[in-house]
């Protein structure tokens, strides 16, 4: 690796770093101050909302200030139909491979339980609505397909992609557990591919709200009943898996077809 390349890289994780120490810096030793003492709804809004995109945000960017960034692709078209293959290629990846970690570490007792049905479904469901269907798809996108990739841009596109999603999965390693560090690295590389390709962030954001969906809303409404439970697995497993793996084998095959000719 050039010298270069690794302090851009080393930088771009200072900032992811950086950014993660204000956010849970401040739930480890500020927050336990006061939270007794307003709303439950308020906690979880300053906790999720204000400072990791305030104070952790304005962290990242001051790190990154001033980088050189990368040109994106731009030639491929953002519409309807790239939302839905890509939605069913990040699905029909990242699901499986959750599940079958999720079935693993839970036969190891090592299996750490993220957002709950209880909490989505609960008294704050506003709040987990906002949160996991507008303010992170927004905000989590401007952190890493929009500062961090563009400045990893100057790797190369397959390099940036990469690297890029690495830093979007470390953190729900502590958030979420071992599963979503697999799930959200595979989807991030869809993501990071789509931000590229498009050149645009409006793509990336609806595709991560999908994601929390399906992911989030979707999967604990159906493990609330067996025979739900059962049609998730399905179409997790076998309908949406098959599905992208078709989807890929076409979109490879007809990126490859110019270079015959």
């Amino acid at each position: 690796m050039k010298k270069n390349s690794f302090f851009v890289i080393l930088r771009v994780a200072l900032a992811v770093i950086v950014w993660w120490i204000i956010y849970k810096g401040y739930s480890a030793f500020v927050e336990p101050l006061y939270a007794d003492k307003i709303p439950e709804a308020l906690v979880l809004v300053i906790r999720s909302m204000v400072v990791p995109y305030t104070l952790g945000l304005g962290g990242f960017y001051l790190i990154l200030k001033g980088m050189q960034t990368g040109p994106v692709d731009g030639t491929m078209t953002a519409t309807t139909g790239l939302i839905v293959k890509a939605f069913l290629v990040q699905t029909g990846l990242a699901m499986p491979v959750i599940m079958i970690v999720n079935i693993i570490l839970s036969r190891l007792g090592l299996l750490k339980v993220g957002i709950t049905a209880d909490e989505i479904f609960g008294s704050n469901w506003w709040f987990y609505l906002i949160l996991l269907l507008v303010f992170n798809p927004i905000f989590e996108e401007l952190l890493f397909r929009k500062l961090a990739l563009d400045k990893l841009l100057v790797l190369g596109e397959k390099s940036a992609i990469i690297i890029s999603a690495i830093f979007f999965a470390l953190p729900h390693i502590y958030s979420q557990g071992v599963p979503l560090f697999f799930g959200t690295f595979i989807i991030a590389l869809v993501w990071g591919y789509v931000r590229v390709k498009t050149g645009k962030m409006w793509p990336v954001i609806v595709l991560h709200s999908l994601f929390n969906v399906y992911g989030s809303y979707f999967s604990l409404a159906c493990t609330r009943a067996i025979p739900t439970t059962l049609l998730y697995m399905f179409l997790s497993m076998i309908v949406i898996p098959v599905t992208a793996i078709i989807l890929l084998v076409f979109h490879f095959k007809s990126a490859k077809e110019p270079d015959k000719k």
